[in-house]
């Protein structure tokens, strides 16, 4: 029993003299369970390998994309399904517009799951009579003359990697249009491993 008592002292003794080494700031990481390690709360010294200072995130996040200098303005005049819209453009000429990038669920006679609420998605980013900014990539057109492009919508969200990002539809490289491609195929993995819209309900 005096031995028992004899190594509890001693243990509490190494323990104090642990932290009165450390100016008294030690402290548990993880809750101090299993696997918890000593931390000293100490900010100076090297930071290599950890988060970037000021808690800064690292890369390309999917909202920090904005839109070239010079981009034309188009005015949305509806919404068709989760990546076909109509818009008009400086001229005022009707323009049928396919969204590049990715491919929503399908509406209508061939519906599929989640294509009613990935056109919802795009028309509350896009409302009727809003103005956005817009960008062709390699091709201008594709095969059926629908004007092909990048979209941002007023409050600078663009628009494309948007819908990808939260899991209204999967990204899509068509021919040369690959400019935003691997922010789309970033957003994608995202989307799908956080089961994001239709990953989640398809």
């Amino acid at each position: 029993m005096k031995k028992l008592g004899l190594l509890l002292v001693v243990v509490v003794a190494v323990i104090v003299a642990l932290t009165l080494a450390n100016g008294g700031g030690a402290q548990l990481l993880g809750g101090g369970g299993p696997g918890a390690t000593l931390s000293t709360g100490d900010s100076s010294g090297d930071t290599s390998g950890g988060a970037p200072v000021g808690g800064e995130a690292s890369g390309t996040e999917p909202y920090d994309i904005v839109s070239p200098d010079g981009a034309e303005t188009m005015t949305i005049d509806y919404v068709h399904d989760g990546d076909t819209l109509f818009a008009a453009n400086a001229n005022g000429e009707r323009l049928k517009v396919r969204l590049i990038g990715l491919d929503t669920p399908e509406v209508g006679e061939h519906a599929e799951c989640f294509g009613d609420e990935a056109t919802a998605r795009l028309r509350a980013l896009l409302p009727e009579g809003s103005v956005v900014s817009v960008a062709h990539d390699a091709e201008p057109q594709d095969r059926y003359g629908r004007e092909l492009l990048y979209l941002w919508a007023s409050d600078g969200t663009f628009v494309n990697l948007s819908l990808v990002a939260d899991g209204y539809g999967e990204a899509l490289k068509v021919g040369a249009n690959d400019q935003y491609w691997p922010q789309l195929q970033a957003a994608e993995a995202d989307a799908r491993a956080a089961s994001a819209g239709l990953w989640a309900a398809c």
